[in-house]
């Protein structure tokens, strides 16, 4: 059974006699909604349905949290390869607000795309997921929504969502309009300097990513780089330390994006030292190793990239028995994911071995399902394909999953 096919066969089973109907059309409205471009190949569509079919394993009742979070893991990962269709057909059989991610995502890429009927098409079905839902939960949700409307040009609509949002969504669709090139540069900054001076973690989170989306336009001159590096600076104890580590990096990229070598391996050499400076758990510390690496690769340095992230891994398999088996494939993962951006795709095989076996380990099959998928979603993201054998393995793993949970 195809995953568009599972859908209907899922809904009856999820959905109390009276929605059955209603809820089945909406997910087939949704899905003519999505355009669903040929970008992923026939291989990633298989493992984002063989994950999707891992977490739709894992029972409702008592697992509902769970199971959505990692069905929203492989959703958005179909949506970001161009899977739209699939990515909306997944969001309908998601059973709480992380539905309404899916949706506001998809809603947010048909405004870039310039086509409003379906960014509405896309809202309704978000806001109606988050009905009931805790206020950080909508607040994600809507921050979406904003940014939706944002790029379609309609920012009086985004300022009247905001003023829906709990104070950690604050700022979100300042950093939506910071995105769009015809925006105050200047404003937009002052408003991000306000954010950081109040000494607020959610705030200043919110200010970092609006120096992101600045730098990302490519119009900065070298003072309004001043500007958002003495701003990011200025964050260093506002914020928790691995945000902060990205955000450098995520400046970094824009600075590699418009060919600034210099500012970015500074950048680069910034998030560094924040790592350095404190002892992190073996899994803490492989993902922001492998995406430290990523960049330095991406910078044309290559040598000192493989050398970090091989240190990285090399650490992380010595001191594995410190880390909880249910965090060992994600941290795995992620050096993976790595070695794939860094043009070397038999050794992210070899990692990902490592992973799918990590995954494998807890005696109950919830982890087992969670670690199938998002392992999974990752080779997906990645682009590499199984061999026979990891085919033949992940494949056992999902046969697997049965009692306990």
């Amino acid at each position: 059974m195809s995953l568009l096919h599972a859908t209907f066969v899922v809904l009856a089973i999820v959905n109390p006699p009276a929605a059955q109907v209603d809820a089945t059309q909406e997910g087939a409205r949704a899905r003519d909604t999505a355009t669903e471009p040929a970008t992923a190949k026939p291989f990633q569509a298989e493992l984002l349905e063989l994950g999707f079919d891992a977490a739709l394993q894992i029972p409702v009742n008592p697992h509902e949290r769970d199971r959505a979070r990692v069905q929203e893991v492989v959703a958005t990962t179909a949506f970001r390869l161009g899977l739209k269709t699939r990515s909306a057909g997944m969001a309908n059989q998601i059973t709480n607000w992380r539905k309404g991610v899916v949706f506001a995502e998809l809603a947010v890429d048909e405004a870039r795309a310039g086509r409003p009927e379906a960014v509405e098409t896309f809202a309704r079905y978000a806001r109606r997921a988050i009905e009931g839902a805790q206020q950080w939960q909508s607040d994600r949700v809507l921050a979406k929504l904003a940014e939706a409307q944002v790029a379609l040009g309609n920012v009086g609509e985004a300022l009247e969502i905001e003023k829906k949002f709990g104070e950690g969504e604050k700022g979100k669709v300042t950093a939506a309009l910071a995105a769009q090139s015809d925006s105050d540069f200047d404003a937009m900054l002052s408003e991000a300097e306000r954010a950081i001076a109040t000494g607020n973690f959610e705030l200043t989170a919110n200010a970092l990513e609006i120096c992101a989306r600045l730098g990302e336009r490519g119009d900065c001159d070298a003072s309004r780089w001043s500007r958002i590096d003495q701003l990011a600076e200025s964050a260093k104890g506002k914020v928790a330390r691995e945000i902060h580590i990205r955000a450098y990096l995520r400046l970094a990229d824009a600075r590699i994006a418009t060919r600034s070598p210099e500012g970015a391996r500074a950048l680069i050499d910034l998030a560094k030292a924040l790592r350095d400076e404190v002892r992190w758990t073996p899994d803490a510390e492989l993902p922001i190793t492998a995406d430290i690496a990523r960049r330095l690769a991406a910078l044309g340095h290559r040598d000192a990239a493989v050398a970090e992230l091989e240190r990285g891994i090399a650490s992380f398999t010595a001191n594995e028995k410190l880390v909880p088996d249910v965090f060992r494939a994600a941290a795995l993962c992620s050096a993976a994911e790595s070695l794939a951006a860094m043009g070397d795709a038999p050794r992210a095989l070899e990692v990902y071995r490592l992973a799918v076996e990590a995954g494998a380990l807890n005696p109950n099959a919830r982890p087992r399902a969670e670690d199938l998928a998002t392992t999974t979603a990752s080779l997906a993201r990645a682009g590499v394909e199984p061999d026979a054998a990891m085919w033949t393995r992940l494949r056992e793993i999902r046969t697997g999953l049965r009692d306990p949970w």
